[in-house]
């Protein structure tokens, strides 16, 4: 019994000695800081605020940089894809967490909390020895701060931060040395980048800026269509790319996450409300028609009229079909803030040929454009020239298959344009090179066995445009490698290159014709149903056909064609161009309608330059 007792009043020494040990270092910082004599304590205090405020500092930066104080080394885009890996925000580079690199591949660099932990504690780190103490030297005191070391712990509602370095202060005989420093400063910047990471999260899984932006496009710009008129129908590409533009920065402004910091005027604005997350906090989504945009494309600009063409008069109406697809790429700003509190992050929004980004199922990035063009591995020097092979600086992509991989752009270097480039693999691929005012020009090369190539550009020449007493025409140029149509006088002039041309006019003019409403019923034989039809027995089946009333606002009163080689010669000494049109008169019913459409494809019309 004896041995039982004093192995449990050792036990119970043990325990007490452990408890004054742990009990000791939790309340050591905050006895060294409670024993400062109160004559260093303004000192030290100072000091203390001094550590917060850069503290704050960095924490400011981390918001406004996208979790990064010390920003990733700067991606320039291209031509071709305008993003780089920073969005400018009013003179200050704000981080992609996604974007399109220059040579089209989707990257992200979306920063970890351990990093921006890390990131702020160098901050802080570098700040200890930056403090101003000529105030209180001035005072009589004497101030020696060593470097040291900041640690720094992200929490939802404070940043914690332990400072380990030596302050020692000196005051007539008295002195005082502490070496660690604590701070807790109230801050929301975990809580935000926890939200952030779940929008980011929520966007790369159900991509819904693409899809908000994809309704932009078919709300604002021409998708598919008809519609009922006689006369083609040309669409103007930049005014389409500015109407969609404007369309994003009007709607992308009202989006908002599903949570309680907003109302709606009514339940219509639920659209605007994207759900999968529930947030307690602000969230802003900008775009500005200022940052670097990408809308291209595709369709005939010039949609032709069904229902002229001979044979089709039975139809009694004309309409026109069109049909585009788009690739669309711009940035999105996500913005997380409160009176006092602010976080934000870049992300590129893509959508190509009308459809959005497939998802992306890991933070490694994935590839937009072929795998083949990983691959470059071949030395190929690029010159390019005009006619006059005077260098022209442009930018160069490679098509092999159906892979177009974007390589560089030639270069101004001892009176040539060149550009010695990383080429994929490739047998009879196609290098194109593009440069504003000239003609985009083709080279077949085989990658694998010539390593040069020298590319002729054809300079577009812009000439004046004169039609004499045509009151509207549609002016077609239409060449084997370049086309052009322009809407005569809204336009009164062309640009044209080099070449062997077919020359359109289709001559308008105002019309009050107007088709009235029909209602006619047709029948026609069709297979007998049942097995008599098998046999080749036939039934008769009608149906009723309403066409509404159409009116024929523009009518063709002339035109013709013509087939003409245009020289250099023509284009460099002109400054204008003439084409005399044979006109018809107005046609006062479908008939003459249909007769004018089809002479002019026999009348001929006449070139002449000045």
């Amino acid at each position: 019994m004896n041995k039982q007792g004093q192995v449990t009043i050792f036990v119970i020494m043990a325990v007490l000695i452990i408890g004054g040990i742990i009990a000791y270092f939790m309340i050591r910082d905050r006895f060294v800081v409670n024993s400062i004599p109160e004559e260093f304590r303004p000192v030290y205090d100072y000091y203390l605020s001094c550590l917060e405020d850069s503290t704050q500092e960095g924490i400011n930066l981390l918001g406004e940089q996208g979790g990064y104080i010390e920003v990733p080394d700067f991606e320039p885009g291209s031509s071709y894809m305008p993003f780089s890996n920073q969005l400018d925000f009013l003179g200050q580079g704000v981080p992609y967490w996604m974007y399109v690199s220059g040579n089209n591949l989707l990257k992200e660099q979306v920063p970890t909390k351990k990093g921006m932990e890390r990131e702020l504690g160098d901050y802080v780190s570098n700040k200890i020895v930056d403090c101003d103490f000529t105030d209180f030297v001035l005072a009589g005191y004497d101030v020696y701060i060593e470097e040291g070391e900041a640690v720094v712990i992200i929490n939802n509602l404070d940043v914690g931060v332990d400072v380990k370095n030596k302050v020692t202060m000196f005051k007539g005989n008295s002195s005082v040395i502490i070496e660690n420093h604590k701070l807790e400063i109230p801050s929301k910047l975990g809580k935000f980048y926890d939200l952030a990471i779940g929008v980011y999260n929520l966007e790369k899984s159900n991509v819904f800026l693409e899809e908000y932006a994809i309704d932009v496009m078919r709300l604002y710009a021409p998708v598919d269509g008809t519609e009922i008129s006689c006369v083609p129908k040309i669409f103007n590409k930049e005014e389409i790319r500015i109407d969609i533009v404007e369309g994003l920065s009007a709607n992308i402004a009202t989006l908002k996450v599903n949570g309680d910091y907003y109302d709606l005027s009514s339940a219509k604005r639920n659209y605007f409300v994207v759900d999968g997350l529930n947030v307690d906090e602000n969230v802003n989504f900008m775009y500005s028609p200022e940052w670097p945009t990408r809308v291209e494309m595709y369709g005939d600009l010039v949609a032709q009229p069904v229902g002229l063409q001979e044979g089709l008069g039975i139809l009694g109406f004309c309409y026109v079909p069109y049909h585009f697809v788009y690739d669309i790429n711009f940035p999105v700003m996500v913005q997380f803030y409160d009176t006092e509190n602010f976080f934000q992050f870049p992300v590129a929004v893509i959508i190509d040929k009308s459809l959005p980004r497939g998802v992306l199922p890991t933070t490694s990035g994935s590839l937009i454009e072929s795998r083949v063009c990983e691959y470059k591995n071949q030395d190929v020097e690029i010159r390019t020239y005009d006619v006059d092979l005077n260098p022209v600086k442009a930018q160069i992509s490679f098509k092999c298959l159906d892979a177009v991989c974007q390589i560089g752009d030639t270069e101004f270097s001892e009176g040539d344009a060149v550009l010695e480039g990383k080429f994929p693999s490739c047998v009879n691929g196609f290098i194109t090179a593009r440069a504003k005012g000239y003609l985009d020009s083709k080279f077949q090369i085989s990658t694998n066995e010539e390593s040069s190539a020298n590319i002729i550009m054809d300079k577009k020449y812009e000439l004046g445009l004169d039609l004499g007493n045509v009151e509207k025409a549609l002016v077609t140029f239409s060449s084997e490698d370049y086309s052009t149509s322009v809407l005569y006088p809204d336009v009164t002039s062309i640009e044209l290159v080099e070449g062997f041309y077919n020359v359109s006019v289709y001559a308008y003019d105002n019309s009050s014709l107007v088709f009235p409403e029909t209602n006619e019923r047709r029948c026609v034989d069709v297979p007998a149903d049942g097995i008599s039809g098998l046999f080749g027995a036939e039934a008769e089946k009608c149906f009723d056909i309403n066409l509404p009333a159409t009116e024929i606002s523009f009518a063709v009163v002339g035109g013709g064609r013509t087939t003409e080689y245009i020289t250099v010669v023509d284009l460099e000494n002109s400054v204008e161009l003439n084409i005399n049109v044979p006109l018809f008169g107005l046609p006062l019913s479908l008939e003459e309608l249909q007769e004018n459409n089809l002479a002019v494809e026999d009348e001929v019309i006449y070139l002449s330059f000045e």
